[in-house]
């Protein structure tokens, strides 16, 4: 996974394995919280990488439990629901990038 995601995560200063936080920040705030700590033990990811990664995390995160608890029930049409979660990536990657440049 480190490998594949590399140069995309590079932009933001950051190891491939940082994808996976992403990814479970997506689902769960709490998993991607475990994964940073994991990759943190591993000397994958340091201090600055977690900086880099903490807005995203927030920015991002559980969106896939809020389109089912939120969205759902209150008549979202379904069309709009790829457009929210790609204008809460935009941000978060654009919050990524920043927080690379003051780093």
């Amino acid at each position: 996974m480190g490998d594949v995601f590399a140069p995309v995560m590079a932009v933001f200063g950051l190891p491939g394995e940082a994808a996976a936080v992403l990814m479970g920040a997506w689902m769960s705030m709490g998993g991607a919280v475990g994964v940073v700590i994991t990759l943190f033990d591993q000397g994958i990811l340091t201090g600055t990488h977690i900086a880099i990664l903490v807005p995203a995390i927030y920015l991002m995160g559980s969106q896939v439990q809020y389109i089912g608890r939120v969205m759902g029930p209150i008549g979202t049409e379904g069309r709009y629901i790829p457009i929210m979660v790609g204008i809460s990536i935009l941000n978060a990657f654009g919050a990524m990038w920043v927080m690379n440049l003051l780093l």
